[in-house]
């Protein structure tokens, strides 16, 4: 009976540890094990790049990423537990890792100190600098950084040609984050859960390895992806892809992602052989998905495939529905030899393609119409313009100053400009929705400052920008005396040196009606008055390629 009586004790005693190890809060658990960065301080040269692990990380936590100054550097690729930073201008920025464990949180950071490029060649954080004659559109030289006397190649000094190419990622493809929200015509049409979306991209150059980047940045909640595969379209307008040119895609290795809101991931890279001005199609199953504060492109131009269940890899959609909007895809890059460069066009709905889809006049979409479409085939068809890509960052309805429907083109260019591979050059047809039915000029006053820093950011950051002259609008009802006033001062200030372009691009020219140059022809806008409905390839044809050799 004694020894009943001790057992009884012992059972007790460790029913009651037992319990009290229940009840410890994970916190306590792994206090020995707190989450740590790899590095508190960092250095990088401009266009390198800095590798930032975390340690001690649980299974079960969630952790977010970010730069405080994305002008500075920027996340190029993260993972639960390590983040890839990309450094692009001269200055200060804190690389900062929000760790979330139930209902601890902690958040590391990392001061990180970016410097211009020495002229001795230092791989400590960096990546394989360019070949000296070859550098890289982001760090095309200024004026100012002409080499001394003392930098040139000794006689012992291995011959240039000698050196392999230099390989680098550019973007082929992007588009303008927004939210879809804005219309109801813009979002998918069932709820995005256990529902595959088939997304068509047109590709302006060509390569043999890809990678795709995500945004979530409007988001307010996870993302899930559970499968996402690229593979080449078939016909322009159908579902159907070649399955002999399917690829899963992985993020770090995985198939499935979660996107956290307001944040942009990068896959990996992946084989994927295609040809200049090709469509592929990207279909992504998702999981556990809003649908709401969607972040895409309202403005596709091309169809959205959407089915029930996974069909990432499925020939053909059948009871499918469709959009003309892109959801979540912000960039493809290629990998690219030396040299090559994509173009950002920066604009409003006329960059955007407006009118290439009506369907009153009997257009529909996937033409691949717009202007900047035709931009890629021009270059495309020149030997010497091969290499450069085309990046259609336009936003109907958007302004300078008004944030509807999304940011403030004062506030999204650096984005649109610097979240790419590879910009080399820039080119600003932007500002028309600002000049509706003005009473007074005072608008100028409020816009110069603005395109004035528009071409401050891409000089410091060696990328080359035209200035494209406001299209006239004499027949839309945006126009008013006052109107056309700001919209002369605007053209006149930008062919002027004041403005420091390196060039222009008189889209305004090519459209107007030599009779009445305040119109854009009839024959081009026919009863708009705005958008150039038939004179994206005359806008396209006045482009000199010279620009871009």
């Amino acid at each position: 009976m004694k020894h009943i009586g001790k057992i009884k004790k012992l059972g007790v005693y460790i029913l009651s540890l037992a319990m009290i190890i229940t009840c410890m809060a994970p916190g306590s658990i792994t206090a020995a094990k707190q989450p740590k960065l790899n590095k508190k301080n960092a250095t990088a040269y401009v266009g390198g790049t800095v590798n930032l692990k975390l340690k001690n990380v649980s299974k079960k936590a969630k952790v977010t990423w970010k730069s405080k100054s994305k002008k500075i550097a920027k996340i190029a690729k993260k993972t639960k537990k390590s983040a890839k930073i990309k450094a692009i201008k001269v200055g200060k920025t804190t690389i900062t890792a929000k760790y979330v464990l139930g209902k601890s949180k902690k958040t590391l950071s990392c001061k990180l100190v970016v410097k211009e490029k020495e002229n001795v060649t230092d791989n400590t954080n960096t990546e394989a600098s360019p070949a000296p004659t070859q550098p890289n559109a982001t760090d095309a030289p200024k004026a100012t950084d002409a080499p001394k006397a003392t930098d040139e190649p000794k006689a012992t000094d291995e011959p240039k040609a000698t050196e392999p190419a230099e390989m680098a990622w550019v973007s082929t493809w992007g588009t303008a984050e927004e939210k879809c929200d804005i219309t109801a015509d813009a979002m998918p049409k069932m709820e995005l859960n256990d529902t595959t979306v088939r997304q068509i991209i047109r590709v302006t150059t060509s390569g043999s390895k890809m990678r795709l980047r995500l945004s979530n940045q409007y988001g307010k909640s996870d993302v899930q992806i559970r499968s996402l595969h690229v593979a080449k379209q078939v016909e322009a307008d159908k579902s159907t892809i070649d399955t002999s040119t399917d690829k899963e895609v992985t993020f770090d290795g995985y198939e499935d992602v979660i996107i956290p809101p307001g944040e942009v991931i990068m896959s990996d890279e992946f084989d994927f052989n295609v040809n200049a001005l090709e469509n592929v199609a990207v279909s992504i199953y998702f999981g556990d998905t809003p649908l709401n504060n969607i972040t895409g492109h309202r403005g596709a131009r091309a169809t959205t495939y959407q089915v029930s269940g996974n069909q990432v890899s499925e020939e053909t959609f059948t009871d499918y529905e469709t959009t003309t909007s892109w959801f979540f895809l912000a960039d493809v890059s290629l990998m690219q030899p030396a040299g090559s460069k994509a173009v950002v066009c920066f604009g409003d709905s006329i960059t955007d393609g407006y009118g290439t889809d009506a369907s009153y006049l009997g257009k529909k979409p996937d033409s691949y119409t717009r202007w900047g479409d035709y931009f890629a085939k021009r270059l495309q068809a020149n030997e010497k313009t091969k290499n450069v890509s085309v990046i259609n960052e336009g936003i109907g309805s958007n302004s300078m100053m008004g944030s509807y429907p999304t940011d403030a083109g004062k506030d999204r260019f650096a984005r649109d400009l610097l979240e790419h591979d590879g910009v080399g050059y820039c080119i600003i047809l932007f500002g028309v929705n600002d000049l509706d039915k003005l009473q007074d000029t005072s608008k100028y006053d409020q816009l110069l400052p603005e395109y004035q820093k528009m071409v401050k950011l891409c000089h410091d950051n060696g990328i080359k920008v035209y200035g494209a002259p406001i299209l006239p609008f004499g027949t839309s009802n945006y126009y008013s005396d006052a109107s056309e006033q700001v919209r002369t001062m605007i053209n006149d200030w930008m062919r002027s040196e004041e403005s420091e372009m390196d060039g222009i691009i008189d889209f305004d020219k090519a459209v107007a009606d030599p009779d009445n140059p305040k119109n854009v022809l009839k024959e081009y806008t026919h009863d708009d008055g705005l958008h150039p409905y038939d004179g994206y390839e005359a806008m396209a044809d006045a482009i000199d390629l010279s620009l871009f050799e």
